[in-house]
This record gives C-alpha cells, sequence and structure tokens, in this order.
C-alpha cells in the first residue's frame, strides 16, 4: 500500500512538470490517505501539519490554473479547521495546542494570498490581529 508521503511527492513531481490534473489527483489522495490515518491517529502533530501542507499543496495548483476561489477554498478550510481546533475543549490540550501551533501556517498564508487576490478588507484586519496574537482571536473569513 502507497503511503501518503509518497503520494504528495508523487503530485509534487506532477506540479514540477505542469501535469495539473495528476497533481491535484495525487494531493487530493493523499489528503485523504492523512484523513483517514488521522481518524484513528488524532494526536499526531505531524499528520495535522502534513494535512495543511496538502491542503496548502492544493491551493497553489488552483492558484496556478487562476482559479482563486479554489484557491481560497482550500486555503480557507485548513485554517478554519485548525483555529476551530484550537479552540475545542472536547480535544485534548496536546491536540489543541498543535492546532494553536499550526496557525502560524495557516495565518500567513492566507494573508499572502490576499497580497495577490483581494478578499474582504474585515478577513484581512481579522487574519492581521490573529497573525500578531498567533490566533489569540478568532479569525474567520466569510
Amino acid at each position: 500500500m502507497e503511503k501518503w508521503q509518497d503520494v504528495m511527492q508523487s503530485g509534487n513531481q506532477h506540479y514540477k512538470e505542469s501535469a495539473w490534473i495528476d497533481a491535484q489527483y495525487c494531493y487530493q489522495l493523499a489528503v485523504s490517505m492523512i484523513e483517514t490515518q488521522w481518524s484513528t491517529e488524532e494526536g499526531d502533530r505531524q499528520l495535522l501539519f502534513a494535512w495543511i501542507a496538502g491542503m496548502h499543496n492544493l491551493a497553489h495548483l488552483h492558484e496556478r490554473q487562476q482559479q482563486s476561489e479554489m484557491a481560497l477554498h482550500f486555503l480557507k478550510n485548513a485554517h478554519e479547521k485548525v483555529l476551530q481546533m484550537s479552540s475545542d475543549n472536547a480535544l485534548s490540550d496536546h491536540i489543541r495546542s498543535s492546532a494553536f501551533q499550526s496557525l502560524s501556517l495557516t495565518i500567513p498564508a492566507l494573508l499572502d494570498f490576499a497580497k495577490r487576490h483581494p478578499i474582504c478588507d474585515s478577513c484581512v484586519d481579522a487574519l492581521e490581529q490573529s497573525a500578531a496574537r498567533i490566533g489569540a482571536g478568532t479569525a474567520q473569513l466569510h
């Protein structure tokens, strides 16, 4: 059975070759594989960070193809998931802490995207405030 790491690497190779459909397939498969593994290994930070990387890869892929709304969709999903996890008291402190730390990945990605593609001003303000506090508030995109 192929590992998600191998599938992600194949996606990266397809991306470098501008084989967009193959790259998308690999990235989506890797994200799905990570989610399946994550469902039984919820506390594994490597899986959390790998999932974010997969979502960001999908965002970059769509942005490269001038599909900025789809790119934003993947960036927002990753950010909103870790934001929700970071404040979910039903999760262990370890998981919440990992999610909180991963905001340092999702917030800059969204702010960087906003420099190239317009998103609402209040969303950018909320992200910038959260970046200053590293997630102490709630940055929600609509």
